[in-house]
């Protein structure tokens, strides 16, 4: 609609990923890299993590694209809200195989058997399954089970598993101990810092036809538009096609703060809005880098794992199997008012108190805790800068009042 206003060729800000627009932030470039290492190993699980609309279709979109290799047959499963019998029958139909109503010793036999024959071929499975978080326990451990497929010391099928934060968590619990250690190589895409959001619109404008070295959103409009997105691509393109159509409509040939804000008064009218800066969550994020370890996790996710078998009196597996992991229990959403519950806590009868054997922190869990409280700082400042603006606004109406 508002294309031939600002002679742009197509949609800048489209929200379907496209890999022309590829932007290669500094955090993008390093999880391309993590996640070309890991499949290089042609073993184990790669672990990609990233809150909604930080870019991880469009991240695994370009490797495939910028990787293209003869000698791997790629699916992707998008649906995983399945159990484990569906999940295997999915990834079948994916691979060409129609078995249906048949048993899931019979499945695994079909699936094997094809496995073998690519190998023969000279051909590798890369099972990438997005929206890894929502599998239940039964269909994440069939996954687990599907790497065990081998010819000698040679894996027959590697999976990259994408997913959103919580399933970082989900990975730190001990019942998935052996699915950990069988990842090679993880990565968590955190959004664009204030610098790079300016270079990410003036990047997809260049890609849509826009003259170079002309901006068309002013430094003040760049900087709300991070302050409000916290630095999310799918967030930063809403806002920013809404200002395109914005500026079309008002005959505005530069688009300035007051074009960002008016948009964001109809998006909050509108509940659209943006709701906030993404609050990273613990657990595995570390990427695995040529010639280190096959797994090197940060210090917060070292933290999370040795603090979550402090805290489990159980060491035997639980009931069903070896390695089945479980959903993380449903936890209250404390920053919402409405949703918090009254708690009525019983005083804990009095014990004897018995000295720990070893130290409680070690120098790896207070390493943790320094770069824990690192990122709170950064992240109080965020809002402080959020905080001032709306207080401008306020101090601004008020003087248009009078």
């Amino acid at each position: 609609m508002y294309l031939d206003h600002y002679g742009l060729s197509c949609n800048p800000f489209q929200l379907a990923p496209d890999v022309t627009f590829f932007f290669a932030s500094r955090v993008h470039k390093r999880g391309l890299a993590t996640i070309t290492y890991g499949l290089s190993k042609r073993e184990g699980f790669v672990v990609v993590t990233g809150h909604v609309g930080a870019g991880k279709t469009l991240l695994i979109e370009t490797m495939l694209a910028r990787e293209p290799a003869d000698d791997i047959v790629h699916v992707t499963i998008n649906t995983t809200q399945l159990e484990a019998d569906n999940l295997l029958e999915l990834i079948a139909l994916e691979l060409g195989l129609d078995l249906p109503r048949v048993s899931k010793a019979v499945m695994l036999r079909e699936l094997g058997a094809l496995f073998r024959r690519l190998w023969d071929q000279g051909q590798r499975v890369l099972l990438i399954v997005d929206e890894v978080q929502n599998l239940p326990p039964a269909a994440l451990e069939e996954l687990r089970m599907l790497s065990n497929f081998q010819v000698g010391a040679v894996q027959l099928v590697q999976m990259l598993l994408v997913g959103q934060p919580e399933f970082r968590v989900r990975l730190a619990e001990p019942q998935c101990e052996q699915i950990r250690q069988r990842v090679t190589a993880t990565y968590h895409l955190t959004p664009l810092s204030a610098t790079e959001v300016p270079v990410y619109i003036e990047h997809r404008l260049d890609n849509a036809g826009w003259p170079k070295g002309k901006p068309l959103f002013s430094e003040a409009a760049c900087r709300l538009v991070f302050q409000e997105t916290g630095g999310v691509p799918r967030a930063i393109n809403r806002l920013c096609d809404r200002t395109l159509l914005y500026g079309y409509l008002e005959g505005l040939t530069q688009l300035g703060a007051g074009a960002v804000e008016a948009v964001l008064a109809d998006m909050r009218e509108e509940n659209l809005a943006f709701t906030g800066t993404p609050v990273e969550t613990t657990g595995l994020s570390g990427a695995a880098q040529p010639g280190g370890e096959p797994l090197a996790s940060n210090r917060r996710a070292k933290l999370d794992m040795e603090g979550a078998s402090r805290r489990s009196p159980f060491r035997s597996d639980p009931p069903g199997g070896a390695d089945r992991c479980r959903e993380p229990a449903p936890h209250a959403d404390a920053g919402d008012p409405d949703r918090r519950t009254d708690l009525v806590v019983e005083p804990a009868p009095q014990a004897a108190f018995v000295a720990p054997a070893q130290p409680m922190i070690t120098r790896d869990d207070h390493l943790a805790l320094v770069s824990m409280v690192t990122e709170l700082r950064d992240e109080v400042e965020r809002h402080k800068v959020k905080l001032r603006r709306i207080m401008d606004l306020v101090a601004e109406g008020e003087r248009r009042g009078r």
